[in-house]
């Protein structure tokens, strides 16, 4: 056994915070491959340690023992220990958890395709309320049992939820077969039953008249999507904003230049759009809500409601 590896790899893993599965995923392997290079039972091969290199951060010296120039091992260990201390502080503002199982298939399934559903729902969230989406972080949960899954606001638990991965939800269905699963739909809570799709359902790639089954895939996106409308406050900071300030300012810059921030403060803006998609009103129209506040320098009701009716009106005119 070489316990010099195995102490530095475990070391790596839990400063970076990658579960084993995690890793192994990462890697292309088992996590029982993972789980015997972290105690010493073997060693992986040159390619392997080159990945792990990129992964980690280091050189392969440093996995294998050797000192790193100008860092002894104290220094090293230190650094890895503020790291972590670091991630505890700066806890992400938007992670989607599930369990060590099913879902985990499934996402890496999406994985395939870049997650591009979840890049669709960025995208449609900034079409349809002119909003900028933090990067979801997706990482598997311990605590989690098989085909559950929660979603986490700078590391709170906003919501729970249970699927039936590679079954669809049929909404408002009952039970017919004995391979039916009755159900909650975890967004909306509707009740329905979980059934494996039929082959003609899949050759055709849709359902009779009048029925309506959604995957698992689409339940995770709109749970995701009702998450950050109803809590886009929170996730709202001030670098957001000033990207969306920048958005107009290279579009209208006569808009922009010397009226943010020396009249319409970034905090004056960001307390507004927060207020706006609490409401469910878009902010697409960024620029025409600058200029309201400029005109209106006063926080009122009354200025926010009007505000939100002549954003109506003018996004029906477009």
């Amino acid at each position: 056994m070489d316990n010099e590896f195995a102490e530095r790899f475990a070391m790596l893993r839990q400063g970076r915070g990658l579960t084993q599965q995690r890793l192994a995923d990462k890697l292309g392997v088992t996590a029982q491959a993972v789980s015997k290079y972290e105690t010493g039972q073997s060693l992986p091969d040159v390619q392997m340690l080159k990945s792990l290199a990129t992964i980690f951060g280091c050189t392969i010296d440093y996995l294998l023992g050797y000192e790193l120039a100008g860092e002894d091992r104290l220094n090293m260990r230190a650094r890895e220990r503020d790291d972590e201390i670091s991630r505890a502080l700066q806890k992400e503002s938007l992670t989607l958890g599930v369990g060590a199982g099913a879902l985990v298939e499934m996402l890496r399934e999406e994985s395939k395709s870049q997650y591009e559903k979840i890049h669709q729902l960025r995208v449609r969230l900034a079409q349809n309320y002119g909003i900028l989406v933090p990067v979801i972080r997706i990482m598997d949960q311990v605590h989690l049992s098989d085909n559950e899954y929660e979603i986490l606001l700078f590391g709170r638990v906003m919501v729970r939820g249970k699927l039936e991965y590679p079954m669809h939800f049929y909404l408002e269905e009952k039970t017919k077969d004995p391979s039916d699963r009755p159900g909650v739909e975890p967004v909306h809570g509707i009740s329905g039953v979980w059934r494996m799709r039929s082959e003609e359902e899949r050759s055709e790639g849709q359902l009779p008249t009048g029925k309506k089954s959604v995957s698992c895939m689409e339940i995770l996106i709109a749970h995701l999507e009702k998450v950050v409308l109803e809590n886009y406050g929170k996730l709202l900071n001030r670098q957001i904003i000033s990207q969306m300030v920048e958005y107009v300012r290279r579009r209208y810059p006569a808009v922009v230049e010397g009226v943010v921030p020396e009249r319409v403060s970034l905090a004056r803006i960001q307390k507004t759009v927060a207020a706006l998609i609490a409401g469910r009103v878009p902010v697409n129209q960024l620029d025409y809500i600058i200029s309201f506040l400029e005109e209106n320098p006063e926080d009122t009701g009354e200025n926010l409601a009007a505000l939100k009716e002549e954003l109506g009106t003018v996004l029906n005119a477009n």
